[in-house]
């Protein structure tokens, strides 16, 4: 599957269609890669004698196998790995368009109710026309007091509240037919529909979903202890006569022990008093694991646990996971350990495990390491209190169907006071063939922008000076909302938020990366200049076999474009060294990339084989000792380029907003520039905790920089080509 032999391959393959010699091209001993078509039992002709179409795993051949029989619609490559052996039927099924729709069909049929707003108007061009502004960045709410003729809705910002097919009270607001339609609408969309009070421009905000889970009652002991675990609700019940669910008893507070009732058997065959209900909370890996733990800290709080001061002391200890690189899944089963050894010698605890690692093994989990109480995708952040509830009552959950993200009404548990992170879209669509994400985390679900921003809005309220924008695939925001919109028009709308000093956002895909988000970071002052941008491989064959959709070519043509309008940003990546099929002269291709951009810095990784990947199952992997040789080579010319790019701050007065004490060295805080680049420098964090500070850079190291405060000067911003930032007014 190398490329130097995949053009030679495609060649002769067609060449072999055409004369209708194909079958007799797969059994030739000459055909490349024989061995993996005769194990995958697939005929290079494409054709069986019942009519079933066969695939090989080769890209190229496939396409043309598919082309030759007249297969109808575009057949995704993740199915010409996956699906070997399968008839079209089945590989139907398994393309992104279907995938998607698959998805998107489990998401709607789970939903029992929406949360609505409408403006009623007695035109359709009028409706269309509302609309249109809708989707072009005006406000619901500001537009339904100015036109709407639904005396009930209209000073409320249009707002309906939730409402469901029976909820025969809001007839004479949204008769049956309009909420019918409601019901079929994702969250952020607007739509326009007619009933007998006129045209209604509807925008479901939200909904409301069935839990679509696997749940079980525990009816077999441990297998380490022989002792079956009673179900934890009992340690918060006054008594047996006490049917109070989780969330009733953990209000304000309440517990067994606060209200002094008597002694509980525990697992173990002791006796004691339930104690206030703790939690732990671990996370690994990115930043959209570090919001969603954040998320699910929000929910616990919520119902009233407190966080322990280690994960031996909770009663409900969630792992957040990351499947991103290889041993994942044994870094949970490591993680999982002491666990299991506490369970089993009787302490009272529900064990989560959440995340990513949990959405690709689900119940697999649960076989393997029966103490565990629930297993939980990503996009179950936001319901963990609901689902706490089966758990307490003594069951096992496995929630990893498709489901919509609701909003959440809680607030995160933030890691910090100064800066925040904001979802704004979750999963991906572009499933690339190394990628672990569409299967992990689903198709792309943009979030409401007036949501986006109310979060936003409320996160400046209560003091937050930096907001980050998150999503595996950020550009794409707005995309799978009707009407289109744009993630340009959302970051202007963002960065104009009243308060807010400083906004980022990652990631970009190069495939969609857009001028008009580069002209929006150059003209909105609270947006930093900072983009992160992975390109992954500069071989353009590579980044053909990892489905990127863009050539090395055009990324730097990207980069190129950042630099013309915004002469100091950082441009930050992330790179794959050892990819399946890599050969040097690939591998150096990427190294001239990085040469040729001088990346601020990189996040770089050797490629491991990830589960429900097509590249996993490629025979072309790459030798374990030349990805360790070639992952050193790429770290030190990455280390080297973010040395030079950070000599440009020597000397210069930088913006720096203080986020933290320097733990290291109690005597210095550490904040961040507007590039990103952490900052070290004397000064005390309770004064200049959440400040904006005027910090000369004195020196600069690969990964940071060490400055001294200026006190008299303030930099109020963007680097103007001189020697020091522009000096402004402090506010």
């Amino acid at each position: 599957r190398t490329s130097a032999m995949r053009r030679p391959l495609s060649l002769w393959l067609l060449a072999c269609l055409l004369a209708g010699c194909g079958a007799s091209w797969a059994a030739s001993p000459c055909a490349p890669h024989a061995g993996l078509v005769a194990r995958a039992s697939c005929l290079m002709s494409g054709a069986t004698d019942d009519g079933t179409i066969r695939l090989t795993g080769d890209l190229s051949a496939d396409r043309m196998i598919l082309e030759r029989a007249g297969a109808a619609g575009k057949i995704g490559r993740e199915d010409m790995v996956a699906a070997k052996g399968r008839s079209l039927a089945d590989l139907a099924l398994g393309s992104t368009a279907e995938w998607k729709r698959a998805v998107h069909k489990a998401r709607s049929d789970a939903v029992t109710a929406v949360r609505v707003r409408h403006i009623l108007v007695q035109t359709q061009q009028l409706a269309d026309t509302l609309r249109s502004e809708l989707r072009d960045g005006a406000r619901f709410d500001e537009l339904a007091p100015a036109v709407s003729s639904c005396a009930a809705t209209r000073d409320k910002g249009g707002e309906v509240g939730w409402s469901g097919l029976n909820d025969e009270h809001l007839d004479p607001i949204l008769p049956p037919p309009i909420r019918s339609v409601a019901m079929s609408v994702k969250p952020g969309d607007v739509t326009v529909a007619e009933s007998i009070l006129g045209w209604h421009v509807l925008q479901v905000v939200d909904v409301f979903q069935t839990l679509m889970i696997d749940s079980n009652p525990r009816t077999r002991a441990l297998p380490g202890s022989g002792v079956l675990p009673q179900p934890l609700i009992q340690l918060l019940r006054s008594s047996r006569h006490d049917d109070r669910g989780l969330k009733q008893l953990l209000a304000g507070g309440e517990t067994a022990a606060s209200q002094g009732v008597g002694q509980l058997m525990t697992n173990s065959g002791k006796t004691g008093r339930a104690t206030t209900m703790k939690y732990s909370m671990d996370s690994m890996g990115c930043q959209m694991n570090t919001a969603d733990a954040e998320r699910m800290e929000g929910q616990l709080r919520a119902l009233g646990f407190q966080r322990a001061d280690s994960a031996a002391e909770a009663q409900v200890v969630v792992l957040n996971t990351c499947s991103i690189r290889e041993h994942a899944e044994a870094k949970v089963y490591s993680y999982l350990g002491p666990l299991v050894k506490r369970k089993n010698a009787g302490e009272d605890m529900a064990i989560v495990i959440a995340g990513c690692v949990a959405q690709q093994e689900g119940e697999e989990l649960l076989r393997r390491v029966p103490e565990i109480d629930m297993v939980m995708g990503p996009q179950y952040a936001n319901r963990l209190g609901d689902l706490l509830e089966g758990v307490f009552n003594g069951n096992q959950i496995v929630a990893t169907a498709p489901t919509h993200i609701m909003e959440d009404p809680t607030q995160p548990q933030r890691s910090s006071t100064v800066c925040a992170w904001v979802n704004v879209i979750y999963g991906c669509n572009e499933r690339c063939t190394y990628c672990v994400v569409p299967t992990t985390r689903g198709s792309e679900q943009s979030r409401p922008r007036d949501a986006i921003l109310q979060e936003i809005a409320d996160l400046v309220e209560q003091g937050y000076r930096e907001v980050t924008l998150l999503g595996q695939n950020i550009d794409s925001w707005g995309s799978d909302l009707s009407p289109k919109q744009t993630f340009a028009d959302l970051l202007r709308q963002a960065g104009a938020t009243p308060g807010l000093a400083r906004m980022r956002f990652v990631t970009s895909h190069p495939k969609y990366m857009s001028p008009r988000v580069i002209d929006a970071v150059a003209e909105v002052p609270a947006l930093c200049e900072m983009f992160h941008i992975p390109f992954q491989s500069g071989d353009d064959a590579i980044l053909r076999d990892m489905g990127r959709g863009y050539t090395a070519a055009r990324f730097r043509q990207i980069v190129a474009s950042i630099r013309a309008r915004l002469p100091d940003a950082a441009v930050t990546a992330d790179a794959i060294v050892g990819f399946p099929g890599e050969t040097e002269e690939q591998f150096e291709a990427t190294l001239q990339l990085m040469r040729d951009v001088r990346f601020d810095q990189i996040n770089t990784a050797a490629y491991s084989p990830r589960p429900h990947t097509p590249a996993a199952l490629w025979e072309n992997q790459v030798a374990e000792d030349v990805k360790k040789d070639r992952l050193r080579r790429i770290n030190e010319l990455a280390s080297e380029h973010a040395l030079e790019r950070r000599q440009r701050y020597l000397g210069r007065i930088e913006e720096v907003l203080v986020e933290k004490r320097n733990e290291k060295y109690p005597s210095q805080v550490k904040g961040r520039n507007r590039q990103g680049c952490p900052v070290f420098f004397d000064g005390d964090i309770d004064e200049l905790k959440g400040k904006l500070v005027p910090v000369r850079i004195v020196e600069a190291r690969p990964y940071s920089l060490v400055g001294e405060m200026e006190g008299d000067k303030f930099a109020g911003g963007r680097y103007d080509g001189g020697a020091e930032a522009l000096v402004v007014e402090a506010s």
